[in-house]
């Protein structure tokens, strides 16, 4: 049962975060926390390792079983079914969202003339087949795609160093605003919030036990990185640019010139970030397809990959009419739905904690 290496865990929460952050997180943050942003981003990873921690408590109790097995003995039948399709339905669309943003993403900037729905139904197709292929197919592409994405994401910015503007390095201490420091990071927090999910793969993990360590060090590199390509968009740009920027992280990278010989150079760093991209896509729709598997006792998740991954490409497309009312649901109603939603072991873990205590007090 247990398939996933510890170290296998580490590389694919980075690759996790650090996809959706970097293509689409940094315009809002930029636009929402100013010069603050650089702590925001670990303000909002601690919130998100805090409700991450809910997640691993009830999970370390029995390791070795599911969830979605188990909880009916916690909370009631019904309740538990109910909550399992909520859960199933928010990694549904949660993985829906980040599948349009990233064909808005794709249209925008490189195939204008190509209809939505295609590129959304290929990418739909490779997710799944990988979901197809199983958990530990996920987290093997993931350890095989780290070291070239990370790579490429240490690289770039080590050749921008004309073009930043460092007389604004000073503004990130001095444009500190305590008293909005939470309301600028709890938009944020689901996003970070969402490694919760290793409450559904608990029993494929090897050495649970020091799972809440590797979800440590992978916020830790996450907010180096994610810190690092901020910082850098506002000396270039400034914030208020930086804002203004679907892309900033895309546009900065367009600056980068290696000599007289080499330029355009983002065509080949976006596609090495699709790979993170597939990777995000792949786990969450996982997730709901393990969940529904064990939902009507199925020992195998591949019957329902094809038709998962055909609800995910019909909400991807009609789940909003542009990308600026999707960015509105994300940063104004998402956030709400998302704590709840990951915050709710929580409830589990009160119920178990109760039924300890039951002999007790008897």
């Amino acid at each position: 049962m247990q398939r996933v290496t510890q170290l296998q865990l580490v590389l694919l929460l980075i690759l996790f975060h650090f996809s959706t952050a970097t293509g689409f997180l940094m315009s809002p943050l930029a636009s929402i926390a100013s010069f603050q942003g650089w702590l925001v981003i670990i303000v909002a990873n601690a919130g998100g390792l805090l409700v991450s921690y809910l997640s691993f408590v009830l999970g370390k109790q029995r390791a070795s079983e599911f969830l979605v097995h188990y909880g009916k003995e916690l909370v009631g039948k019904w309740f538990h079914i109910i909550w399992m399709v909520a859960f199933c339905f928010f990694f549904l669309h949660l993985a829906s969202m980040v599948l349009r943003e990233f064909t808005d993403f794709v249209i925008q900037i490189y195939l204008q003339s190509t209809p939505s729905w295609v590129i959304a139904a290929f990418f739909a197709f490779v997710v799944a087949i990988a979901v197809r292929s199983g958990l530990e197919a996920i987290f093997r592409c993931a350890a095989g795609f780290f070291f070239i994405t990370i790579g490429a994401a240490l690289i770039a910015p080590t050749l921008l160093g004309k073009e930043m503007n460092y007389n604004r390095t000073i503004a990130f201490l001095t444009h500190l605003d305590m008293g909005t420091l939470f309301s600028s990071s709890y938009p944020f927090i689901p996003w970070f919030g969402e490694s919760f999910l290793i409450l559904f793969i608990f029993p494929f993990l090897a050495k649970s036990e020091k799972t809440f360590r590797s979800l440590i060090v992978s916020s830790l590199v996450n907010i180096f990185l994610i810190d690092l390509y901020f910082v850098l968009c506002l000396l270039l740009f400034g914030a208020h640019l930086s804002g203004q920027l679907t892309y900033p992280v895309l546009e900065m990278i367009r600056f980068i010139r290696i000599g007289d010989f080499l330029e355009n150079l983002d065509p080949i760093v976006v596609a090495i970030w699709m790979s993170s991209i597939f990777i995000k896509i792949s786990t969450l729709l996982y997730m709901a397809v393990l969940i529904t598997s064990q939902l009507f006792g199925l020992k195998d998740t591949r019957p329902f990959s094809f038709a998962f991954a055909a609800i995910l490409l019909g909400l991807s497309i009609h789940l909003v009419q542009n990308t600026v009312e999707l960015n509105h649901f994300l940063f104004h109603t998402w956030p709400s739905f998302g704590l709840v939603m990951e915050c709710s072991p929580l409830i589990y873990l009160i119920m178990s904690y109760i039924k300890k205590r039951q002999p007790t007090l008897r």
